[in-house]
């Protein structure tokens, strides 16, 4: 079986690698969701233990949840934005990097 290296063989090649990295991002995201989410589920719980006057259900259970869910997902946009700001003005940079 010869392989041929051609613009169509590159560019599945490149899409290919872009599917993986895209893949390995999103799996990354939901695991550190998952365990956000979880935490900010079992919340009312534990300040229940400490001591706190929270009232601990399910319905407040659900409600951190969410808002733990909410926040890592404003916090991961956030991110993005600074990230995506840091690429675009790297060449625009100083050599000596920070000081």
């Amino acid at each position: 079986m010869a392989i041929e290296l051609s613009l169509t063989t590159i560019l599945i090649f490149i899409g290919f690698v872009l599917t993986v990295f895209i893949l390995y991002k999103l799996l990354k995201f939901f695991v550190r969701a998952s365990l956000i989410v979880a935490a900010s589920f079992v919340f009312p719980w534990v300040a229940k233990y400490l001591g706190l006057s929270i009232t601990a259900n399910l319905e407040t259970g659900i409600m951190f949840a969410i808002t733990g869910f909410i926040l890592f997902c404003i916090y991961e946009f956030f991110h993005f934005i600074v990230q995506f700001f840091k690429i675009i003005t790297w060449p625009f940079r100083g050599k000596g990097g920070k000081k």
